[in-house]
């Protein structure tokens, strides 16, 4: 081999030190960081509807710190579009350190994703804006995928909801509220409804969507650690409240003014995961519609 072929070998190695027959030093390459991610936190039982807040752990395998001021940015993409971020670790990180970030924001603003039922891929990505210099560029990102439940499923058996939940394995707490159209005409002696006297008394919606500040305690329940459905009684209290001092209809001598009937449209079930000091957050939220009609009883 010839000394330029020689020279020309040596050099297209990953590191030359010292000398090459007066060629001059090759120095190594100097100390800098290398961030990778070791781990992603995912909420346990993810349901569709829920809001997600993505987490990871990462740490410096590096030679050098981080440089402080710097972010050590991390970008959560879901199924190849990024979703949300972590942009607020500017500290310097040691070589061999490691750090716990939590998502801070995203592109919509929020700090969280809301989940759709399927199996998804994440990706986590350190370092995704490359504002650190580092001795590997490769090693940035750990994917993994999760399962999403489909969450809740509504049907009406007789004045009753029940939502097919997916199971958490905490207590939770379920609202429920139904809408739809208010109906009342006028009876006669036997009770029998006076054909042509029913009237339109306007939209609602019964039970409730929240445990927060609410007067009425239709619909809300608690569900179990690891159950699967729960059965919600569809109360119109609010109704009946509304309409004490009378029905705004007119009936004849010795008919009586009454509900005739709820002709619901939709169901909606919300289900929260409660906290020490009240319902919590948000896991899930599905409206279903419907095509039944109840009584109006409390």
């Amino acid at each position: 081999m010839s000394w330029s072929k020689a020279v020309r070998a040596l050099t297209a190695g990953a590191v030359v030190v010292g000398s090459v027959a007066g060629a001059g030093a090759v120095s190594a390459a100097p100390p800098a960081p290398d961030l990778v991610v070791t781990a992603v936190a995912l909420p346990p039982g993810t349901v569709a509807g829920q809001q997600v807040r993505f987490g990871v752990t990462i740490q410096n395998r590096g030679s050098a710190p981080t440089p402080a001021g710097t972010i050590s940015g991390i970008g959560f993409q879901v199924d190849g579009r990024l979703v949300t971020w972590s942009d607020q670790f500017t500290d310097s990180l040691a070589p061999g350190s490691s750090v716990t970030l939590g998502a801070v924001g995203g592109p919509s603003g929020s700090a969280t994703w809301t989940a759709t039922a399927g199996t998804h891929r994440l990706r986590a990505f350190v370092d995704d804006a490359a504002r650190i210099r580092e001795s590997n560029e490769g090693n940035n990102t750990l994917d993994t995928t999760f399962p999403v439940a489909a969450g809740i499923a509504n049907r009406v058996q007789g004045r009753d909801v029940v939502a097919s939940v997916a199971p958490l394995p905490v207590p939770s707490l379920s609202a429920t509220s139904v809408t739809g159209d208010l109906f009342a005409g006028c009876a006669d002696t036997d009770g029998v409804l006076v054909d042509g006297s029913e009237r339109f008394l306007g939209a609602w919606t019964v039970g409730n969507d929240t445990f927060a500040g609410t007067k009425w305690t239709g619909g809300l329940a608690s569900v179990p650690a690891g159950a699967t459905r729960v059965r919600t009684g569809v109360s119109f209290s609010q109704v009946l409240y509304a309409y004490q001092g009378g029905l705004p209809i007119t009936c004849a001598a010795g008919q009586t003014a009454e509900f005739t009937r709820f002709a619901a449209s939709s169901v909606r079930t919300t289900r929260y995961a409660p906290t020490s000091t009240g319902p919590g957050t948000k896991v899930a939220s599905v409206s279903t519609p419907v095509d039944v009609d109840f009584d109006v009883q409390p």
